[in-house]
């Protein structure tokens, strides 16, 4: 089954993304879309005094007040999106599921425990830049998320309008698992039938450029195969990797990792988290499977 989970925060960029899943989602035969808000209010201590209990003071009694009509708006928060997001879901595809879930608790421990109950195919998070503190939270909650799960974490930048994936870059560093992981990119997308553009930032052209081919000859087995190619030069991975998306009008950017809670070679931490906190299109990422 096609499960997405798509962490809320009822911002207008994670809205934005539960869109987005939708229309991933949209005619995918039994798909599924669960949409998760994890509460957390950091006015509360880690062991919070229950409403009921008998003797709290009264700067006790203020701070459960605040927090219970906190938890009851967030709730509300999340049954508004969920009923706004329900007749789009049924005008896209009828037979579209949707859920939501309430939880308690830190977002990037949650979001880890639900993908692993949910097990969902993708997982769908708005990222927002780094222009203030509070923007750079969930940044890094996106990050955190992405070096601790096996699922593919697809980000969608708060700002972008554009539509779902046609045209897919793979930034490939010529690892062993190069077929495999474009195979499940495949798979992930089949019902879109993007063009895949398999792309390398290279520091040696004539040595890549035999690498490239054998890539290429190794792909050509696969059936229905519809990829590009592209050696690149540049000192700069990530500004070349926009160009050439900005170009060719790339609409999603994959990047792979080797090893988990490492980004290996090409995809060290520094470049991954500038790639998903500030590329101008969705970023994909998961974890190659040696």
């Amino acid at each position: 089954m096609y499960r997405i989970l798509i962490p809320v925060d009822f911002s207008e960029g994670s809205t934005k993304a539960c869109h987005y899943a939708l229309q991933l989602a949209a005619g995918v035969p039994g798909a599924k879309l669960l949409l998760l808000h994890c509460f957390q209010d950091y006015l509360a201590d880690g062991d919070p005094i229950p409403a009921s209990a008998a003797g709290l003071s009264p700067s006790d009694q203020i701070a459960e007040r605040v927090l219970h009509r906190n938890e009851l708006e967030a709730q509300e928060q999340l049954e508004e999106l969920y009923r706004e997001l329900l007749p789009k879901a049924r005008s896209l595809d009828s037979n579209l599921q949707m859920e939501r879930a309430f939880i308690h608790g830190l977002p990037e421990e949650e979001i880890l425990e639900q993908a692993e109950r949910f097990r969902p195919a993708l997982v769908v998070m708005s990222t927002k830049g780094e222009s203030s503190i509070g923007r750079a939270v969930f940044g890094t909650v996106s990050t955190k998320v992405m070096e601790e799960t096996n699922v593919p974490i697809l980000t969608v930048p708060s700002h972008y309008e554009g539509a779902i994936p046609s045209r897919i870059l793979y930034a490939t560093n010529f690892g062993k698992t190069d077929v495999t992981d474009i195979d499940r990119i495949r798979k992930l997308f089949s019902h879109l039938q993007p063009m895949i553009y398999c792309v390398h930032i290279s520091d040696d052209p004539e040595e890549d450029r035999e690498k490239l081919l054998q890539l290429q000859q190794n792909l050509q087995q696969a059936p229905e195969s519809d990829i590009r190619y592209a050696l690149l030069e540049g000192d700069d991975v990530a500004q070349s990797l926009q160009d050439f998306a900005r170009s060719e009008g790339i609409d999603l950017l994959a990047l792979t990792t080797q090893e988990r809670s490492t980004f290996e070679s090409l995809f060290n931490p520094s470049l991954a988290k500038k790639m998903v906190l500030h590329a101008p299109m969705p970023v994909l990422v998961f974890h190659s499977r040696v």
